[in-house]
């Protein structure tokens, strides 16, 4: 199964596959898959996309590649976030729309239970860890197993975290 994850776009080329995978879907009358919008996208607008991009960077304009502001799991929660709105709206909602609404009255509230949920899977992760190092050495080994974790999967597993 092809993900979002096995494509390396920016933010604000997912934006732009998003909003042509939805009119693609329309057109369709149905749900269009990630992989044939995508593939779509790149064939028809992607230089075009790109293009447009530079001409605005050299001209020092409003550039959305140059403002990552958010998180690879900021940007998921705001996609789904317009997708909800478009269902509420019963119209398109931009991807600015988008992102006002859930600064406005999600952020605080997602970042904070990401943070609860990030720290309880990191501990769980710790544990297993300690777990296994306990068997191997045959003996509970503490708090050494913690230390040794942070030391060797620690950075893997926040840049893993941060991309879920």
């Amino acid at each position: 199964m092809v993900s979002e994850s096995d494509y390396c776009f920016s933010p604000a080329e997912w934006s732009a596959v998003h909003v042509h995978k939805h009119f693609l879907s329309r057109e369709a009358g149905r749900e269009v898959p990630i992989r044939r919008a995508v593939e779509d996208w790149l064939k028809r607008y992607s230089r075009k996309w790109r293009e447009q991009q530079e001409k605005l960077k050299k001209q020092d304009k409003h550039c959305p590649v140059q403002e990552p502001r958010f998180s690879p799991a900021e940007w998921k929660a705001i996609r789904v976030h317009r997708y909800f709105l478009s269902q509420r709206y019963h119209r398109f909602v931009s991807i600015n729309e988008a992102i006002e609404d859930w600064q406005k009255n999600y952020a605080l509230v997602w970042r904070a239970k990401r943070t609860i949920l990030s720290s309880r899977n990191q501990m769980e992760e710790i544990l297993k860890h300690k777990w296994i190092e306990s068997e191997k050495a045959g003996r509970d080994i503490g708090s050494a197993a913690a230390a040794d974790w942070i030391r060797k999967y620690a950075d893997k597993w926040r840049q893993w975290w941060e991309t879920e």
